[in-house]
């Protein structure tokens, strides 16, 4: 079931029908006249009276079909009507077109609308018509159900001040209705009353009300735009009320009667009946007549670059027969040229009542039409981040996404952007950390989280806020160090960091960020340098060899394994052994001399050692203050010559030179001395 209002400056007028087949069937209608100027000029100025008008329509429909009536189709109209041409290409890789395609390039068309005019006047889009399609090039009449890969349109987006529309849409709430479905009075007129095969002829259409006169104009098969002149048939009305001293109403029904060779009997505001002849009252609006007429011309000449091939009227206020008369010859057309179009004649429109007659009612019927077809549709508001907005439908269903778009949002904010990527070094080998895309909105329709594709509705609370979930994160020195896990005897005993340099500077802060070109250097402990950090923490022990203090470890460390886990950790395995004495006595190692040129090797012997005057053994454990005595190791030529098995039987006389001076068996030896044993005499043998 459809229901359409037609909310005019003089009366408000509904309709409940249906389409069959193509055609708008009317079961029951309304009209129900202002009972003061709730509107001017097409523009609803008294929010509380025109919603009680509505109502009133609304209910007596109700009652009379005895249904409930939610939603309702209407259009606006306006003195500050203003029209874009906007255009749009797309590329299609699918097979067939369907409508959703055809939809989506018309919105992305629509969309370039600009939120506001050089003014700074927000405007609003209340309808748009298609001028042409292009596929691949070439012109067509329907892209449905093509094939094609590139494809393109035109249209003309009607604008009206945000204050006109936002007026009419509370008017309806307040009436109990929501607007589900918005266009522009002559959109709607032109499509019942000027169908496609009439396009081709060059014919304006002007739906003249009672506070404007509102144009559109088909020519080569499409429509090529809308005006319209802030003056109609309410202009006419004050003229005869201001000459004869009427009320406004009294004046109106005046002028829906007069003809020239009639007279009127009705009474002025003083209380004096008067009679009005039809001739004065023609010769008392015939400029008023004449000034509309002309200006009605000149838009249409303006926009059509030329004069019409037919002029086609629709409205209450296009039934003066004078200004069609005016009119035509404003337009310099023929008067058989100039039609009065009413619903009755009508193809697309069938009613079931005799009584739905007259040019009146033509928008009413064209409302009805287009919204059952949703051409050139826009949807209602809805609000976003607390802003009402008033949202273009394309379609059926439209999304959150498209409702981004309407509002100015750039696709870089809605889906994020690329980051570049950081190439550093580390320790001389180049690091690329590839860039992501960051940033974009979440969305929250009604308080639930929910993706960009999904529907809105009509009084939908949506929320956008930028997903910070992705917000770019620098890479830091810390992704790029390792740790050194440090394990003694199967536990984990600490974890030591590295010394880093970015650029030849030392980094205390180990998140400071990494920059695209940075040069870090890192310096990892070995074994050794681990072993003086680890006695750090286990602590040392005191104490004295041959007199002199000294100080050690209490433990010392066997490395066992050195292994990386992955890339954030290298272990070090070592197995602790509590410090003995023999650990921190002098080692002695074996020395080289040479006797009578042959090279000989001395081995160190166990040193002697006494612990605090008590003999002890050197595999004893360190303890805190022990007072260490042993003999250090220092070989004589005694221990050469018992290594080199001399024979000394038989000598009487000889000599040992050390470094070629004579020494004794007692002398000391130190490393590569050479020692030389020369005999002088032997005892004589008895065989000799």
């Amino acid at each position: 079931m459809i229901f359409a209002l037609d909310v005019g400056t003089r009366k408000v007028a509904g309709l409940v029908g249906y389409i069959e087949n193509g055609i708008l069937n009317v079961i029951d209608f309304e009209t129900l006249e202002h009972p003061a100027r709730n509107m001017l000029d097409g523009q609803i100025h008294d929010i509380k009276g025109t919603a009680m008008v509505i109502e009133t329509v609304k209910k007596k429909l109700e009652e009379r079909n005895e249904l409930k009536l939610d939603e309702v189709a209407v259009a606006v109209a306006g003195r500050f009507l203003k029209t874009l041409t906007l255009e749009a290409q797309m590329d299609f890789s699918g097979d067939l077109i369907d409508e959703d395609t055809v939809k989506e390039l018309e919105m992305k068309a629509v969309s370039q609308i600009p939120p506001s005019d050089d003014s700074g006047s927000e405007l609003h889009c209340v309808g748009y018509s298609v001028i042409e399609y292009r596929l691949d090039g070439f012109w067509i009449k329907n892209l449905v159900g093509h094939r094609g890969k590139k494809l393109y349109t035109r249209v003309v987006a009607a604008l009206l001040p945000v204050q006109v529309v936002d007026a009419m849409i509370i008017a309806l709430h307040k009436a109990g209705l929501r607007p589900c479905f918005l266009t522009l009075e002559p959109m709607a007129a032109l499509e019942v009353a000027v169908p496609e095969d009439l396009r081709i002829l060059n014919i304006a259409l002007v739906d003249i009300g009672a506070g404007t006169s509102d144009i559109a104009i088909a020519k080569g098969g499409t429509i090529i735009g809308y005006d319209m002149v802030p003056m109609a048939g309410d202009e006419i009305t004050e003229i005869i009320a201001q000459n004869y001293l009427l009320d406004f109403l009294s004046a109106e029904k005046l002028k829906r009667t007069i003809n020239d060779g009639t007279s009127f009997e009705t009474t002025d505001v003083t209380g004096n009946k008067v009679v009005i002849n039809g001739s004065s009252v023609l010769k008392t609006i015939s400029p008023t007549v004449s000034l509309i007429a002309k200006s009605i011309a000149e838009k249409i000449n303006q926009l059509n670059v030329g004069k019409p091939s037919a002029l086609f009227l629709v409205g209450g206020g296009a039934k003066l027969r004078y200004l069609q008369n005016e009119l035509a010859h404003a337009l310099d057309l023929p008067m058989e040229r100039v039609a009065l179009r009413t619903v009755e004649e009508l193809p697309r429109v069938r009613a079931l009542r005799e009584d739905f007659m007259g040019s009146e009612y033509v928008t009413l019927a064209g409302i009805a039409y287009v919204s059952a077809r949703n051409w050139g549709s826009i949807y209602d508001t809805v609000t976003l981040n607390g802003e009402r907005i008033r949202l273009i439908k394309i379609g059926q269903d439209q999304s959150v996404l498209q409702l981004l778009i309407q509002k100015g949002f750039k696709f870089s904010e809605i889906f994020g952007t690329p980051q570049p990527a950081v190439t550093f070094e580390v320790n001389g080998e180049t690091r690329v950390i590839p860039g992501k895309i960051v940033g974009g909105v979440k969305a929250f329709l009604n308080g639930a989280e929910v993706p960009l594709h999904h529907t809105v509705r009509n009084g939908d609370q949506i929320v956008v806020e930028l997903d910070k979930s992705d917000v770019p994160i620098p890479p830091k020195v810390r992704d790029v160090v390792k740790q050194i896990v440090v394990e003694i005897d199967q536990k984990e005993f600490a974890r030591l960091l590295p010394k880093v340099f970015i650029n030849g500077e030392l980094v205390e802060n180990l998140d400071k960020s990494i920059t695209d070109g940075d040069k870090i250097l890192i310096q990892y402990p070995d074994a050794e340098q681990i072993k003086k950090i680890v006695a750090e923490k286990t602590g040392f022990v005191n104490y004295s060899l041959n007199g002199e203090n000294r100080t050690t470890e209490s433990v010392y460390l066997e490395l066992l394994k050195t292994e990386d886990k992955d890339d954030k950790e290298q272990k070090y395995t070592f197995r602790a052994h509590k410090v003995r004495i023999k650990d921190v006595l002098p080692k002695a190692e074996p020395i080289k001399v040479f006797f009578n040129d042959q090279e000989v090797i001395l081995s160190p012997v166990n040193s002697i050692v006494l612990v605090n005057g008590e003999y002890i053994s050197v595999e004893s454990e360190l303890s805190e203050g022990m007072k260490i005595e042993c003999s250090t190791w220092q070989p004589i030529v005694a221990d050469v010559l018992a290594k080199t098995n001399l024979k000394t039987d038989g000598i009487t006389d000889y000599k040992i030179f050390l470094n070629e001076r004579p020494v004794s068996f007692v002398e000391k030896v130190n490393p590569n001395d050479r020692i030389r044993f020369e005999v002088f005499r032997k005892v004589q043998s008895s065989q000799s």
